[in-house]
Protein backbone atom coordinates (compact mmCIF):
# COMPACT_ATOMS: atom_id res chain seq x y z
CA UNK A 1 0.00 0.00 0.00
CA UNK A 2 3.03 2.34 0.58
CA UNK A 3 4.63 1.82 -2.64
CA UNK A 4 1.79 2.44 -4.50
CA UNK A 5 0.80 5.87 -2.63
CA UNK A 6 4.02 6.37 -3.36
CA UNK A 7 3.83 5.82 -7.18
CA UNK A 8 0.80 8.08 -7.08
CA UNK A 9 2.41 10.58 -5.37
CA UNK A 10 4.93 10.57 -7.76
CA UNK A 11 3.08 10.43 -11.11
CA UNK A 12 0.83 13.31 -9.39
CA UNK A 13 4.64 15.22 -9.30
CA UNK A 14 5.52 14.53 -13.02
CA UNK A 15 2.20 15.96 -14.07
CA UNK A 16 2.47 19.39 -11.95
CA UNK A 17 5.96 19.41 -13.00
CA UNK A 18 4.94 19.02 -16.90
CA UNK A 19 2.20 21.60 -16.61
CA UNK A 20 4.28 24.34 -14.57
CA UNK A 21 7.67 23.43 -17.43
CA UNK A 22 5.09 24.23 -20.51
CA UNK A 23 3.32 27.11 -18.80
CA UNK A 24 7.36 28.59 -18.18
CA UNK A 25 8.30 27.76 -21.88
CA UNK A 26 5.14 29.29 -23.08
CA UNK A 27 6.48 32.49 -21.01
CA UNK A 28 9.84 32.42 -22.23
CA UNK A 29 8.87 32.01 -25.73
CA UNK A 30 6.14 34.64 -25.58
CA UNK A 31 8.53 36.93 -23.95
CA UNK A 32 11.37 36.39 -26.37
CA UNK A 33 8.98 37.16 -29.25
CA UNK A 34 7.62 40.23 -27.92
CA UNK A 35 11.02 41.52 -27.91
CA UNK A 36 11.99 41.21 -31.33
CA UNK A 37 8.63 42.38 -32.60
CA UNK A 38 6.39 44.53 -30.43
CA UNK A 39 8.67 47.20 -30.80
CA UNK A 40 7.55 50.35 -33.52
CA UNK A 41 8.91 49.81 -37.10
CA UNK A 42 11.16 52.61 -36.11
CA UNK A 43 12.13 52.08 -32.83
CA UNK A 44 12.88 48.03 -34.43
CA UNK A 45 15.40 49.18 -36.92
CA UNK A 46 17.44 51.23 -34.19
CA UNK A 47 18.52 48.34 -31.99
CA UNK A 48 20.86 45.76 -32.62
CA UNK A 49 20.46 43.38 -35.46
CA UNK A 50 19.99 39.84 -34.29
CA UNK A 51 23.79 38.10 -33.85
CA UNK A 52 23.43 34.00 -33.53
CA UNK A 53 24.16 33.24 -30.02
CA UNK A 54 28.19 31.54 -29.82
CA UNK A 55 26.81 29.05 -27.82
CA UNK A 56 23.26 27.62 -26.91
CA UNK A 57 22.36 24.06 -26.75
CA UNK A 58 19.57 21.37 -25.18
CA UNK A 59 21.35 18.94 -23.00
CA UNK A 60 20.58 15.78 -21.46
CA UNK A 61 21.34 15.10 -17.86
CA UNK A 62 21.62 12.00 -15.99
CA UNK A 63 21.48 11.26 -12.00
CA UNK A 64 24.72 9.42 -10.90
CA UNK A 65 22.63 7.74 -8.00
CA UNK A 66 19.51 7.04 -9.84
CA UNK A 67 21.05 6.04 -13.30
CA UNK A 68 17.61 6.03 -15.16
CA UNK A 69 16.96 9.36 -14.10
CA UNK A 70 16.95 12.04 -16.73
CA UNK A 71 16.46 15.07 -17.41
CA UNK A 72 15.73 17.24 -20.46
CA UNK A 73 16.93 21.49 -19.95
CA UNK A 74 18.54 23.99 -22.36
CA UNK A 75 21.39 26.43 -21.40
CA UNK A 76 24.10 28.47 -23.35
CA UNK A 77 26.43 27.97 -20.43
CA UNK A 78 26.51 24.25 -19.16
CA UNK A 79 29.05 24.13 -16.58
CA UNK A 80 26.87 27.09 -14.76
CA UNK A 81 23.50 25.24 -15.28
CA UNK A 82 24.88 21.86 -14.20
CA UNK A 83 26.34 23.34 -10.71
CA UNK A 84 23.07 25.11 -10.54
CA UNK A 85 21.05 21.25 -11.03
CA UNK A 86 23.42 20.60 -8.50
CA UNK A 87 22.69 22.66 -5.64
CA UNK A 88 26.11 24.53 -5.70
CA UNK A 89 24.10 27.97 -6.69
CA UNK A 90 21.28 29.27 -5.00
CA UNK A 91 19.58 30.33 -7.90
CA UNK A 92 18.41 28.36 -10.87
CA UNK A 93 17.93 24.19 -11.30
CA UNK A 94 14.68 22.69 -12.13
CA UNK A 95 12.18 21.24 -9.04
CA UNK A 96 12.41 17.53 -10.16
CA UNK A 97 16.47 18.00 -9.81
CA UNK A 98 16.66 19.40 -6.71
CA UNK A 99 14.98 16.17 -5.15
CA UNK A 100 16.25 14.45 -2.38
CA UNK A 101 18.00 10.96 -3.55
CA UNK A 102 18.67 12.25 -7.05
CA UNK A 103 21.98 14.85 -7.13
CA UNK A 104 24.97 14.85 -8.18
CA UNK A 105 23.74 14.86 -11.90
CA UNK A 106 26.47 14.83 -14.82
CA UNK A 107 25.36 16.30 -18.38
CA UNK A 108 25.93 13.19 -20.90
CA UNK A 109 24.35 14.48 -23.62
CA UNK A 110 24.45 18.15 -25.71
CA UNK A 111 22.90 19.54 -28.74
CA UNK A 112 24.16 22.80 -29.62
CA UNK A 113 24.44 25.01 -32.69
CA UNK A 114 20.83 26.61 -32.55
CA UNK A 115 20.38 29.89 -34.00
CA UNK A 116 18.79 31.42 -31.20
CA UNK A 117 17.57 30.84 -27.87
CA UNK A 118 13.72 30.21 -29.00
CA UNK A 119 14.97 27.60 -31.57
CA UNK A 120 16.67 25.81 -28.56
CA UNK A 121 13.86 26.45 -26.65
CA UNK A 122 11.25 24.36 -29.24
CA UNK A 123 13.65 21.67 -29.24
CA UNK A 124 14.08 21.30 -25.68
CA UNK A 125 10.20 21.16 -25.72
CA UNK A 126 9.91 18.85 -28.64
CA UNK A 127 12.38 16.48 -26.90
CA UNK A 128 10.47 16.58 -23.17
CA UNK A 129 7.23 15.84 -25.10
CA UNK A 130 8.70 13.16 -28.17
CA UNK A 131 4.92 11.68 -27.50
CA UNK A 132 3.13 14.11 -28.79
CA UNK A 133 5.47 17.15 -31.15
CA UNK A 134 4.39 18.27 -34.10
CA UNK A 135 7.99 18.07 -35.14
CA UNK A 136 7.53 14.38 -35.38
CA UNK A 137 5.29 12.71 -37.40
CA UNK A 138 2.65 10.18 -35.62
CA UNK A 139 3.90 7.05 -37.53
CA UNK A 140 7.23 7.85 -36.53
CA UNK A 141 6.69 8.63 -32.89
CA UNK A 142 7.73 5.80 -30.31
CA UNK A 143 4.96 5.98 -28.21
CA UNK A 144 2.34 8.23 -30.27
CA UNK A 145 -0.41 9.95 -27.80
CA UNK A 146 1.18 8.23 -24.89
CA UNK A 147 2.96 10.25 -22.25
CA UNK A 148 5.94 8.89 -21.02
CA UNK A 149 7.18 8.54 -17.48
CA UNK A 150 9.65 11.48 -17.23
CA UNK A 151 12.88 10.80 -15.63
CA UNK A 152 12.02 7.17 -16.00
CA UNK A 153 12.68 7.16 -19.90
CA UNK A 154 15.29 5.13 -20.97
CA UNK A 155 18.34 6.05 -22.69
CA UNK A 156 17.69 4.10 -25.61
CA UNK A 157 14.26 6.18 -25.83
CA UNK A 158 15.53 9.11 -25.03
CA UNK A 159 18.70 9.31 -27.57
CA UNK A 160 15.94 7.72 -30.07
CA UNK A 161 13.90 10.72 -30.03
CA UNK A 162 16.34 12.83 -29.87
CA UNK A 163 17.30 11.54 -33.37
CA UNK A 164 14.10 12.21 -34.81
CA UNK A 165 14.04 15.06 -34.00
CA UNK A 166 17.03 15.91 -35.83
CA UNK A 167 15.97 14.33 -38.59
CA UNK A 168 12.49 16.11 -38.64
CA UNK A 169 11.89 18.71 -41.79
CA UNK A 170 12.77 21.81 -39.26
CA UNK A 171 16.05 20.87 -37.38
CA UNK A 172 17.68 19.07 -39.38
CA UNK A 173 18.02 22.49 -41.52
CA UNK A 174 20.00 24.39 -38.53
CA UNK A 175 23.20 22.58 -39.28
CA UNK A 176 23.12 21.15 -35.61
CA UNK A 177 26.25 19.61 -33.85
CA UNK A 178 26.16 16.29 -31.13
CA UNK A 179 28.43 15.93 -28.24
CA UNK A 180 28.66 12.82 -25.94
CA UNK A 181 30.73 12.71 -22.80
CA UNK A 182 29.97 9.10 -21.68
CA UNK A 183 30.86 5.52 -23.07
CA UNK A 184 27.74 4.21 -22.09
CA UNK A 185 25.58 6.71 -23.86
CA UNK A 186 28.15 6.91 -26.94
CA UNK A 187 27.49 3.02 -27.03
CA UNK A 188 23.76 3.54 -27.03
CA UNK A 189 23.82 6.26 -29.56
CA UNK A 190 26.19 3.73 -31.90
CA UNK A 191 23.26 0.57 -31.49
CA UNK A 192 20.43 2.92 -32.23
CA UNK A 193 18.18 0.85 -31.20
CA UNK A 194 15.24 1.93 -33.03
CA UNK A 195 17.32 1.99 -36.43
CA UNK A 196 16.52 5.96 -36.67
CA UNK A 197 19.10 7.67 -39.09
CA UNK A 198 20.36 10.80 -38.94
CA UNK A 199 21.17 13.47 -42.12
CA UNK A 200 25.08 12.48 -42.65
CA UNK A 201 26.16 16.69 -42.25
CA UNK A 202 25.30 16.67 -38.43
CA UNK A 203 28.31 16.82 -36.57
CA UNK A 204 28.95 14.12 -33.85
CA UNK A 205 31.74 14.27 -31.11
CA UNK A 206 32.51 12.26 -28.37
CA UNK A 207 34.25 13.60 -25.06
CA UNK A 208 35.05 10.72 -22.90
CA UNK A 209 35.91 10.97 -19.25
CA UNK A 210 39.11 12.48 -18.23
CA UNK A 211 39.95 12.92 -14.73
CA UNK A 212 38.27 15.66 -13.47
CA UNK A 213 39.61 17.88 -10.05
CA UNK A 214 36.73 19.78 -9.46
CA UNK A 215 34.09 16.86 -9.40
CA UNK A 216 36.11 16.34 -6.11
CA UNK A 217 35.03 20.18 -5.19
CA UNK A 218 31.77 20.78 -6.85
CA UNK A 219 29.65 17.59 -6.21
CA UNK A 220 30.49 14.79 -9.05
CA UNK A 221 29.80 17.15 -11.71
CA UNK A 222 31.20 16.50 -15.28
CA UNK A 223 32.50 20.59 -14.90
CA UNK A 224 36.18 19.79 -16.88
CA UNK A 225 34.89 18.15 -19.70
CA UNK A 226 32.12 20.87 -20.06
CA UNK A 227 34.41 23.49 -19.67
CA UNK A 228 37.40 21.65 -22.28
CA UNK A 229 33.92 21.37 -24.64
CA UNK A 230 32.83 24.83 -24.20
CA UNK A 231 36.52 26.35 -24.88
CA UNK A 232 37.19 23.91 -28.01
CA UNK A 233 33.55 24.73 -29.74
CA UNK A 234 33.91 28.59 -29.08
CA UNK A 235 37.40 28.57 -29.86
CA UNK A 236 36.05 27.40 -33.76
CA UNK A 237 33.71 30.20 -34.10
CA UNK A 238 36.04 32.83 -32.60
CA UNK A 239 38.71 32.14 -35.45
CA UNK A 240 36.26 32.75 -37.98
CA UNK A 241 34.92 35.53 -36.86
CA UNK A 242 38.80 36.84 -36.84
CA UNK A 243 39.81 35.73 -40.43
CA UNK A 244 36.44 37.88 -41.13
CA UNK A 245 37.44 40.65 -39.88
CA UNK A 246 40.86 40.17 -41.26
CA UNK A 247 39.19 40.17 -44.88
CA UNK A 248 36.90 43.05 -44.58
CA UNK A 249 39.37 44.58 -43.50
CA UNK A 250 37.58 47.24 -41.19
CA UNK A 251 34.77 47.59 -43.52
CA UNK A 252 36.66 49.57 -46.31
CA UNK A 253 37.57 47.27 -48.73
CA UNK A 254 35.43 46.26 -52.07
CA UNK A 255 34.94 42.40 -53.14
CA UNK A 256 33.23 40.46 -55.46
CA UNK A 257 31.27 37.71 -55.35
CA UNK A 258 32.15 34.95 -56.85
CA UNK A 259 29.31 33.70 -58.21
CA UNK A 260 27.83 37.02 -59.87
CA UNK A 261 30.80 38.71 -60.48
CA UNK A 262 29.55 41.61 -59.07
CA UNK A 263 31.60 43.88 -56.63
CA UNK A 264 29.75 44.82 -53.55
CA UNK A 265 30.71 47.07 -50.68
CA UNK A 266 31.68 45.62 -47.24
CA UNK A 267 29.64 48.18 -45.28
CA UNK A 268 26.56 49.13 -47.45
CA UNK A 269 25.98 45.51 -48.21
CA UNK A 270 26.81 43.51 -45.53
CA UNK A 271 23.51 42.11 -44.94
CA UNK A 272 24.07 39.96 -48.04
CA UNK A 273 28.07 39.01 -47.53
CA UNK A 274 29.36 36.19 -46.16
CA UNK A 275 32.74 34.37 -46.34
CA UNK A 276 34.30 31.42 -46.86
CA UNK A 277 34.92 29.58 -43.75
CA UNK A 278 38.35 27.70 -44.37
CA UNK A 279 41.53 29.36 -43.23
CA UNK A 280 43.53 29.87 -46.15
CA UNK A 281 40.23 30.62 -48.40
CA UNK A 282 39.10 34.59 -48.90
CA UNK A 283 36.18 33.82 -51.45
CA UNK A 284 33.85 36.20 -50.53
CA UNK A 285 29.92 36.04 -51.51
CA UNK A 286 26.30 37.97 -51.89
CA UNK A 287 24.46 35.62 -48.85
CA UNK A 288 21.62 35.17 -51.39
CA UNK A 289 23.99 34.05 -54.51
CA UNK A 290 25.41 31.13 -52.23
CA UNK A 291 22.24 30.05 -50.51
CA UNK A 292 21.04 29.33 -54.02
CA UNK A 293 23.93 27.41 -55.42
CA UNK A 294 24.23 25.21 -52.14
CA UNK A 295 20.53 24.11 -52.97
CA UNK A 296 21.05 24.04 -56.30
CA UNK A 297 24.15 21.61 -55.59
CA UNK A 298 21.63 19.64 -53.30
CA UNK A 299 18.84 19.49 -55.40
CA UNK A 300 16.79 21.47 -52.93
CA UNK A 301 15.55 24.19 -54.90
CA UNK A 302 12.40 23.95 -53.03
CA UNK A 303 14.09 25.35 -49.82
CA UNK A 304 15.27 28.14 -48.67
CA UNK A 305 17.67 27.36 -46.09
CA UNK A 306 20.81 25.61 -46.77
CA UNK A 307 22.85 23.30 -44.33
CA UNK A 308 26.29 22.71 -46.38
CA UNK A 309 27.89 23.46 -49.69
CA UNK A 310 31.44 23.59 -51.44
CA UNK A 311 33.36 26.72 -51.59
CA UNK A 312 33.29 27.86 -55.47
CA UNK A 313 37.07 28.72 -54.78
CA UNK A 314 38.38 25.91 -52.30
CA UNK A 315 36.08 23.47 -53.46
CA UNK A 316 35.95 22.84 -49.26
CA UNK A 317 32.01 22.23 -47.65
CA UNK A 318 31.43 25.20 -45.65
CA UNK A 319 28.55 24.60 -43.09
CA UNK A 320 25.81 27.45 -43.21
CA UNK A 321 25.32 27.53 -39.45
CA UNK A 322 29.26 28.85 -39.09
CA UNK A 323 28.99 31.09 -42.04
CA UNK A 324 25.81 32.71 -41.05
CA UNK A 325 27.83 33.05 -37.46
CA UNK A 326 30.02 35.37 -39.41
CA UNK A 327 27.50 37.00 -41.37
CA UNK A 328 25.37 38.16 -38.56
CA UNK A 329 28.58 39.16 -36.48
CA UNK A 330 29.67 41.11 -39.01
CA UNK A 331 26.89 43.04 -39.85
CA UNK A 332 26.54 44.59 -36.39
CA UNK A 333 29.94 45.58 -36.21
CA UNK A 334 30.38 47.22 -39.64
CA UNK A 335 26.54 48.41 -40.53
CA UNK A 336 25.80 51.71 -41.11
CA UNK A 337 26.56 53.97 -38.32
CA UNK A 338 24.00 56.73 -38.56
Amino acid sequence: MVSLEHNLNSELDINEEESRDQRILDHEVAKELESQSSQPVAQTQSKKKHQIPKMYGVYLLNSLTKEQCFYVGSTPDPVRRLRQHNGELKCGGAYRTKKQGFRPWRIIFYVYGFPSKISALQFEHAWQHAYQTRHIAVEKRLNPGKRSTGSGTSLHGKLANCRLLLASDFFRRLGLSVVMFNEKVYNAWLKNRYNISIPADIRVDVMLKTEDLDDVVIRGGNYKQLRDFMSSAIEVIDKYISKCETVYDGGKMLQECLICKTSVGVVDNIKVLCICTFKDCDAVYHMDCLAKKFLSDAGEESQTLPRSGKCVKCQKVNSWNLLMRGTTYMQNKYSKKE
